[in-house]
């Protein structure tokens, strides 16, 4: 009985806490005298009534006209609010909101309390409360995107809302009930006084503050429309959009392809590159690394750009544009200041958001899709040129902020808004709002011509703020534009005393001044990781001579020191890792289930769970017990989490499903997702075998790093695995290479020694394409040594110019360097016929690698062909036979198509199945070509049964054995 009394007893508290945290909506239990129980407002206001937000006068009016006061207003946010626990006195309520940067009226001026507040004012303040520092449109625009406000006139524009008009005792009512609805109310607040920091992170729609443009309809189709000027149609050819429809979501994203020729006609050489300026109206520009650009290099006749969709509440239509600049060529004319443009369509959603991660103590490769955000794009200095500047101390200019921020000025030449041009010194961040301070933290900084950190820049700057004799103090750097758009700060001027130890030298005068600004070995921390990196690698391109001067400086101590300060902030970060992992998992694979509101916005307090599958392990996840610990590695703000003791190397998948009934408060937004697996493909790193043979070598990598590459491999999976490549032949001499438009090498001799090098994790993909230039140099750095066998590596995807491959093919074959050449990507997007003719007549090999998984297969057997001189067989692996299938319903037609890997030679036939509850169907499809087989059948060739969705492809050899499988799905 005593057990019965206490569960009964736990209910009832739990039942009681219940409903304190979640106000109840329940009828009005007075009649309301002058709000009809038919009125729109009739169920919020009801709700405020029996919540005891408002009341009720003598005779039971609500009077839902009547103004309400900032007093009102601030008790009525301390009633809902789960983190308010004090008194319901306004003073107390006042002082508990200011410490949130909450702007009421009366925080401050006891006068204003009384005073009526305003629509505008109660969506800033609503907008705060949540978080967000939005001025008034954008506020408003909140309400509007969260269901806040739903607009009297059907048309949810800034004037509909009527934001100067004074908010009445019905408006707050509905609001109030309708936040509550929609989730958690508890105070987030910010974190200084409201000034519209967070303006960026709302999209006002077209027409939202007065403008005649009409909103944009929905989407119609799924063309790749293009256009341009007519009198260009010579030289463009097509825009390609790879996928025109993404998620307005500031994640998803999609690569647009332009084709051209000359003005007249002709074809571009692939060694050609042009410089394009790319504009969105909404997205991002990003380059493969995720910074932000604004210009692109054409890779011989294509140009191309990677666009990010915004974070959007509303479907929109975007205009990509690419404008040719800085050309003075005549056969590219017809392209000067005109612009060709592609639609790219983002749409908002509600997402099942899987990233994984995979930690596996022998393997040190990064795996996992959690990736950095792209870098923003720091704002240039209008007007200033490319010249000296000023910085004015301090750095950053507000202490309190996050943003790093400077004032610099320079004398220029300003054009006013009449036309007029004055020489006058310009500052940005002094006393003109029109010229606010600019960031830096995302710009190029360097000390002389060097990458430096922000932790360097900044302290070379103090210091130099510190001996400034000037009032406010100040220092000169030199400012300039890089090629892609960016600005570049450049802190100039090594030492006198340190100069004149090194000869001058200055990558050595530049390590010894930039260690003394770092602080004792002891005392790193990994805010100094970067910066320590950015030293190191200065270090590792220095000559040997500059290594033996840097070993003369104070007896070698600072050489060993850069040594030691970079195995210290590693193992910090190794240390930082270690204790990011959950505590008895030696290896795993991390899964993290995000849900996302339609806009991109994380929803943070779901009450519910997520069955999450992989390989064969089902597990369910909580998106609040994992991630109520954020700090702890448990996850972050809505995020469930479960971990698998199992790691898939190569290609596999995951499953997500919410776990019924849906969480009542989101059941709306999320209704698409219910009773949905979402899939996402996971990709982990493979290990290669150990090597079955050795043998002394001498190895030349070229790499392809072109513009055209971004559309192969954007992932840049190819310098990770070549780097690990050079890591398991371990040649005797190493000679690696990077090739657009010019050759670069970036790392030469034994394999420690390259490694120790920056090599292809920086590579960025721009320009032409030219790799016989790397070819050229690599045959020139190949000892005399007869005993050593040699050879070139080299991975593109084949457009490239083709003026110098007789000499090199020649040359290699007199020094007896056979040229392994691989390309990666879909058929439709490489030139094959060239990497072909250099390695047949070379003696190497030719591999084609459609994904990541291919490309190290197609390493694996490069290692095993040169180190045991084999003959390599260029059929990568029976299993990923198929590089691409389909079936497609069009017209009444059915038409299937297969591509398989046409080094392949042992297919002998090639049939497509249907599943069917009447029985299987069964058709051989004709070959087309060495790689192509196809087959169009009516669609009453199937009338007569019941097809199952998954389709299969069958491979077989001339015996009649299955070497490979596939599934599809039939598309119309």
């Amino acid at each position: 009985m005593t057990y019965v009394k206490k569960a009964l007893l736990s209910l009832l508290c739990f039942m009681l806490l219940l409903m304190t945290a979640t106000p109840v909506v329940t009828q009005a239990a007075t009649t309301i005298r002058d709000v009809p129980s038919n009125s729109n407002n009739y169920k919020a206001i009801s709700w405020a009534v029996d919540n005891d937000l408002m009341s009720l006068n003598s005779a039971n009016n609500f009077l839902p006209d009547e103004q309400v006061t900032d007093r009102e207003l601030v008790l009525m946010f301390a009633k809902l609010d789960r983190n308010y626990a004090l008194s319901y006195i306004d003073s107390v309520a006042y002082n508990f909101y200011s410490e949130f940067y909450l702007p009421f009226n009366g925080t401050h001026v006891n006068a204003n309390r009384s005073k009526a507040v305003t629509r505008g004012q109660f969506a800033q303040i609503y907008a705060a409360f949540k978080g967000l520092d939005l001025d008034e449109p954008q506020a408003v625009q909140y309400l509007y995107s969260n269901d806040l406000s739903t607009s009297g006139t059907g048309k949810k524009t800034f004037a509909s809302f009527n934001p100067s008009t004074k908010l009445t005792r019905a408006d707050v009512a509905t609001f109030l009930y309708r936040a509550v609805q929609n989730g958690n109310f508890a105070v987030q607040g910010l974190k200084r006084s409201a000034a519209g920091r967070d303006n960026d992170s709302i999209t006002l729609p077209p027409g939202f503050m007065g403008s005649n443009s009409a909103d944009f309809e929905e989407p119609k189709d799924n063309s790749n429309d293009f256009t341009g000027p007519e009198y260009v149609n010579n030289a463009l050819q097509s825009i390609v959009v790879e996928k025109p429809d993404l998620i307005a979501n500031d994640v998803d994203s999609t690569l647009v392809t332009v084709s051209l020729k000359a003005c007249n006609g002709d074809p571009i050489a692939d060694d050609k590159s042009y410089t394009f300026k790319v504009t969105s109206s909404y997205g991002t520009i990003v380059d493969t690394s995720g910074e932000a650009v604004k210009t692109v290099q054409s890779d011989g006749s294509t140009v191309s750009a990677i666009v990010i969709a915004p974070s959007l509440t509303k479907s929109v239509r975007d205009t990509i544009s690419f404008e040719l600049v800085n050309n003075t060529d005549p056969a590219m004319k017809c392209l000067v200041g005109e612009k060709l443009n592609a639609e790219v369509r983002y749409a908002p959603q509600p997402e099942l958001r899987i990233d994984y991660q995979v930690y596996d103590p022998t393997n040190t490769d990064d795996n996992g899709s959690v990736t950095p955000p792209y870098v923003p794009y720091e704002k240039l200095p209008e007007f200033f040129t490319q010249n000296l500047i000023d910085v004015y101390a301090p750095v950053p200019l507000d202490p309190d902020s996050d943003e790093k921020l400077f004032s610099i000025g320079q004398q220029t030449n300003v054009t006013d808004a009449l036309g007029n041009v004055q020489n006058v010194y310009l500052r940005y961040g002094g006393s003109d709002p029109r010229y606010p301070a600019l960031g830096y933290e995302h710009a190029i900084l360097q000390f002389e011509n060097y990458d430096i950190s922000v932790y360097l820049f900044e302290e070379l700057l103090n210091r130099r703020f510190d001996n400034s004799v000037t009032t406010p103090a100040k220092t000169e750097i030199m400012y300039m534009i890089s090629d892609d758009g960016r600005p570049i700060y450049r802190v100039q001027g090594i030492d006198d005393d340190i100069a004149s130890q090194v000869e001058n030298i200055n990558p050595v005068g530049a390590i010894i001044q930039l260690m003394n600004h770092m602080p004792n070995e002891k005392d790193l921390t990994l805010e100094h990781y970067d910066s320590v990196m950015k030293i190191y690698a200065i270090f590792t391109n220095l000559s040997n001579y500059d290594r033996t001067v840097l070993l003369k400086y104070q007896g070698g101590k600072l050489l060993g020191q850069v040594e030691a300060y970079k195995k210290r902030v590693e193992a910090l970060k190794e240390s930082a890792d270690a204790a990011s992992r959950p505590s008895g998992k030696d290896r795993y694979t991390k899964v993290m289930v995000t849900l996302v509101r339609p806009g991109g916005e994380p929803v943070s307090d779901y009450q519910g769970t997520v069955k999450i599958k992989f390989d064969g392990v089902e597990k369910t996840a909580s998106f609040i017990t994992n991630t109520s610990d954020p700090l702890n590695n448990t996850g972050s703000p809505g995020t469930a989490v479960a971990y698998f003791d199992s790691i898939i190397y190569g290609k596999s998948k995951v499953e997500a499903t919410l776990v019924n009934p849906l969480d009542p408060r989101y059941a709306t937004i999320l209704k698409g997702l219910k009773d949905k697996t979402v899939t996402k493909e996971i990709f982990t790193n493979p290990y290669f075998s150990k090597n079955s043979c050795s043998l002394a070598t001498e190895i030349a990598y070229v790499v392809d790093y072109s513009s055209s590459m971004k559309a192969v491999d954007p992932t840049n999976y190819r310098g990770k695995k070549m780097i690990e490549l050079i890591n398991q032949i371990k040649a005797k001499n190493n000679i690696v290479i990077e090739t657009n438009t010019k050759a670069t090498v970036l790392g030469e001799g034994t394999t420690e020694n390259v490694l120790k090098k920056d090599l292809y994790k920086a590579s960025k993909d721009k320009g032409a394409t030219d790799i016989f230039a790397g070819i050229d140099i690599a045959l020139t750095k190949f000892s005399n040594d007869t005993k050593t066998s040699k050879a070139i590596v080299v991975v593109s995807d084949g457009k490239t110019s083709k003026s110098k491959m007789t000499k090199a093919i020649n040359e290699a074959k007199k020094q007896g360097v056979k040229v392994y050449t691989i390309s990666m990507g879909k058929k439709s997007q490489i030139n094959d016929a060239t990497l072909m003719q250099v390695a047949e007549q070379t003696g190497g090999a030719y591999f084609h690698a459609i994904d990541n998984l291919q490309l190290h297969q197609v390493f694996q057997k490069l290692v095993d062909t040169i180190l045991c001189k084999t003959p390599a067989s260029s059929c990568i692996n029976p299993e990923d036979l198929f590089e691409e299938t389909s079936v497609s319903l069009r017209k009444g037609y059915i038409t299937m198509s297969a591509r398989i890997d046409g080094n392949c030679s042992n297919v002998a036939k090639m049939n497509v199945r249907f599943n069917s509850v009447s029985g299987d169907v069964q058709f051989d499809l004709q070959k087309r070509s060495d790689s192509v087989y196809m087959l169009t059948k009516t669609v009453q060739t199937m009338q007569d049964f019941k097809v199952n969705n998954d389709i299969e492809f069958i491979a077989y050899d001339k015996d009649g054995n299955i070497i490979a499988m596939k599934t599809v799905t039939m598309t119309n």
